[in-house]
């Protein structure tokens, strides 16, 4: 296939000694306008694989991304979600911490990438902010005196306006670097004690349910399924979950957790809890029989869901294009299928530093083909919102789409990595650098910056 040039706006290149005036400047503070004044344009020569972008102003100044054959530019004609609002993100508070730049991603094999500039820990830890809802954050650190070290936990109940300092239990066991917290629900935390050097032993926990004041070693209990309301915890070789009112925890065994003969089970994805259980998988073919002295075994990526909490399973095909691309399926997970209904759902295909995304509107049994779009890099976020709009996080910008992935509006630059959906509504981004803060938002649309707290 030959190469296509094409020129793009560098969407996530701007300079950060006039962010904050530009910022202040702003009569609604909106990224995408500050992009403008700050941004510098690019030209870029790639190869376009099976069909290229168009690039063109949207409405609001944004930039809607349509795919197109090779024929030239086609229609640009997006079908809004209805009740997807405007795209605003609000900066802190004036005397705040403000949004620092994510890090640029290098392409170091076919389909990976590293940061060109590495994160350092903070305090010590690989840590990130974690929201149990809107109101409930939480920051996992250390306080460090010489070589002696304590492990504690940042926690706000009012988004981030005020933070409290707390111990974590003095029982944890925990790993150099690594942190303990596993899940937040409002105010139900739950830390993981480090197996250390027995990673296939049964995982203990510690739960609270007054936002880290008091905790707990509660009894996983095992069980046959877990129950479908309660918050889903992946381990190694099974699924736990715990209740979010008292902490209880319980387990499954392998075939609940969707561990069975012929299929290799990977991570679950994160879901809202009312889509139920989803976690990808490759499953084979038979074994032939009789077995020849030499064969190949057929395989393909599929994703299995459970409604009654891995008593049953459906399996769905994912696109076959998935499942052939380059650098296989080790490294699929959240970041490259999402839903938020369990009806909707998105499955990302990765074309050099492009994405491809897929759409399934009948809960993965089929699927179509939605746009081809350009990140730069890896795509670093899938969230699909209530209000129908999916949100993908790329190195240097925010891609939203109201039409179900048919086009994207390039929004503002890249709020972080991995968002998920909150309980009681509402969405977090998690920054993407040595910030440790977070993006928050009631509805998808409207987005605050949440800075951390001084630490220690």
């Amino acid at each position: 296939m030959p190469d296509r040039e094409r020129a793009d706006v560098d969407p996530g290149v701007f300079h950060f000694e006039g962010f904050t005036a530009d910022v202040r400047q702003a009569f609604k503070p909106h990224f995408a306008d500050v992009v403008r004044r700050a941004g510098r344009r690019r030209g870029v020569a790639r190869a376009a694989g099976a069909a290229i972008v168009t690039v063109g102003l949207a409405a609001g100044g944004g930039t809607t991304i349509a795919l197109t054959g090779s024929g030239g530019p086609g229609p640009v004609n997006p079908t809004p979600s209805a009740g997807a609002g405007p795209w605003v993100t609000q900066p802190p508070a004036p005397g705040s911490r403000l949004p620092a730049p994510q890090p640029n991603y290098a392409e170091v094999a076919p389909g990976n990438y590293d940061p060109t500039e590495r994160n350092s820990p903070f305090t010590g830890l690989w840590t990130a902010m974690i929201a149990g809802d809107l109101d409930h954050l939480y920051l996992e650190y250390q306080n460090c005196k010489g070589s002696d070290c304590t492990r504690m936990i940042a926690t706000s109940a009012d988004r981030g306006r005020t933070w409290r300092k707390l111990k974590m239990p003095a029982g944890l066991v925990t790993a150099p670097g690594g942190t303990s917290m596993a899940a937040a629900h409002g105010k139900t935390l739950v830390a993981r004690n480090s197996l250390g050097r027995n990673p296939d032993s049964p995982a203990t926990y510690w739960t609270s349910t007054d936002g880290g004041v008091n905790w707990r070693q509660p009894t996983v209990r095992e069980v046959d399924a877990l129950p479908v309301d309660w918050s889903l915890l992946p381990e190694n070789n099974s699924l736990a979950a715990f209740d979010p009112a008292t902490g209880d925890m319980v387990r499954t065994g392998s075939e609940a957790s969707g561990l069975v003969e012929g299929k290799k089970a990977l991570s679950p994805i994160t879901v809202p809890i009312s889509a139920g259980i989803w976690r990808l998988a490759v499953e084979f073919a038979p074994m032939p029989s009789p077995l020849p002295t030499s064969f190949d075994l057929d395989s393909w990526l599929v994703v299995m869901v459970s409604r009654d909490g891995g008593r049953t399973w459906d399996t769905h095909r994912l696109p076959e294009t998935i499942a052939g691309e380059e650098g296989g399926a080790g490294g699929l997970d959240d970041v490259r299928l999402a839903t938020a209904d369990g009806e909707t759902v998105y499955a990302t295909e990765k074309r050099g530093d492009s994405v491809r995304v897929h759409v399934s509107t009948d809960g993965a049994a089929t699927w179509r083909a939605g746009a081809l779009l350009d990140l730069d890099g890896p795509a670093l976020s899938v969230l699909p919102t209530a209000d129908g709009a999916l949100i993908i996080e790329s190195p240097t910008a925010t891609f939203r789409s109201t039409d179900q992935a048919q086009t994207f509006t390039k929004v503002g630059p890249s709020l972080g990595n991995r968002g998920y959906a909150l309980p009681g509504g509402g969405y977090a981004i998690p920054t993407n650098n040595n910030e440790v803060s977070a993006w928050l938002s009631p509805d998808g649309a409207n987005w605050t910056y949440v800075p951390r707290p001084d630490l220690p």
